[in-house]
């Protein structure tokens, strides 16, 4: 091998390794051949050799910016550049252009390289220079007036028609704010505990408000305790003829979980005459609910040996659809529409079951009863 090709294998090894560095594809993979790179390396005119190119190619682009910038006609590459990224995107060749052309026009315009610099590699100069032993010249404590309660909640108030603009920790100490309507019912519909002094009043002032979905349109609705249900009925008594008022008071009558009343009939006979207590408040509508404790009630006292005749007359004084009942009761004008239900099942709220056929109860009253009396006439009107 000659000097020659000695020194030509050497330089097309270091031009494959730089083209590799880079990311540009070799014009070809033979050592002895290396293509335009050797050409375009060693020819006497670069400019003459830059015409074996094809237009518009990689190579074309490449090697032209890398001549314009070797005879530092700068202004050129970057139009030029504009082209190459318009037709082939931003490669790996762009990049390098575009690096070399930062550094080598730095003497020239240093802001601008500086600037590409910063970005490429993403620098941040947001750093303050720290003086040992210097004084603090900010602020240690905030201004109270900025961050008080009056300051914050009047804020939010000015930013929102509604309370979204407080967290839920606000909520005890809104209970005694002065809100309007709108905002009322939102802070109930919110509200997760009934631990509240006035909550009874506000949920009353909230149902004579337009809008109003009735009582159990909201969930603290059902979470009220009963002294604030007893305290809501004195504001609205009128509540005492919707179900969802007296399903959610009924809960409120359960026994304690610590209490087998299924199996004590001294706490089963307490908890029936909390539920008659209650149920005799109701209006006919709920003849269904006062005939199903009744019921109940009844069927404790007979297991116990116990007829009670006025529980018993009060019992089947309620209209009902059954084969013992007189048609001309049930024909009455005060009978009409509030005919009991012995199916309805109220057992989510009392946690009691269905009466169903009630014949064998009322006929075991009634034979009790006739053992002592010589006459129908109390039970003719009914049976």
């Amino acid at each position: 091998m000659n000097q020659l090709a000695f020194r030509r294998r050497v330089f097309a090894s270091g031009v494959l390794v730089a083209l590799a560095w880079c990311g540009l594809p070799a014009a070809s993979t033979s050592a002895d051949e290396i293509g335009f790179v050797e050409d375009f390396s060693l020819a006497a005119d670069r400019a003459a050799a830059l015409k074996q190119l094809v237009p518009g190619t990689e190579e074309f682009y490449y090697y032209h910016c890398l001549h314009l910038q070797n005879t530092q006609q700068f202004d050129q590459v970057d139009k030029l550049v504009a082209d190459w990224i318009k037709r082939h995107n931003v490669t790996a060749g762009v990049r390098e252009i575009l690096n070399r052309q930062a550094l080598l026009t730095y003497e020239k315009n240093p802001a601008k390289s500086l600037e590409y610099i910063r970005q490429q590699l993403n620098l941040q100069f947001d750093h303050q220079r720290e003086v040992l032993g210097g004084k603090p010249n900010l602020p240690t404590t905030l201004d109270p007036k900025l961050i008080d309660r009056d300051t914050l909640a009047a804020r939010a108030f000015a930013q929102h028609p509604n309370l979204d603009g407080f967290e839920d920790a606000a909520l005890d100490w809104l209970a005694a704010a002065d809100l309007n309507p709108d905002r009322r019912r939102h802070w109930l519909q919110r509200l997760t505990r009934p631990d509240h002094a006035q909550l009874a009043k506000l949920v009353a002032d909230d149902l004579n408000y337009k809008d109003s979905g009735g009582f159990g349109s909201l969930p603290i609705h059902a979470q009220l305790l009963r002294t604030q249900l007893d305290e809501l009925l004195k504001l609205k008594p009128e509540l005492l003829n919707q179900a969802h008022f007296v399903n959610t008071y009924l809960v409120r009558l359960h026994p304690t979980a610590d209490v087998d009343w299924r199996h004590d009939t001294k706490e089963l006979a307490a908890y029936l005459d909390r539920l008659a207590s209650f149920v005799e408040r109701l209006a006919p509508v709920h003849n269904s609910l006062t005939a199903h404790v009744l019921y109940h009630r009844l069927a404790l006292d007979r297991t116990r040996g116990t007829y009670d005749k006025d529980r018993f007359l009060a019992y089947i004084r309620l209209p009902r659809n059954a084969g013992y009942v007189n048609p001309k009761y049930l024909e009455q004008d005060a009978n009409r529409g509030v005919i009991c239900d012995l199916n309805a099942a109220f057992e989510p709220a009392t946690l009691l079951p269905a009466i169903g056929d009630d014949e064998s109860l009322v006929r075991d009253y009634l034979q009790n009863f006739f053992v002592t009396e010589t006459t129908f006439t109390p039970y003719a009107p009914y049976a």
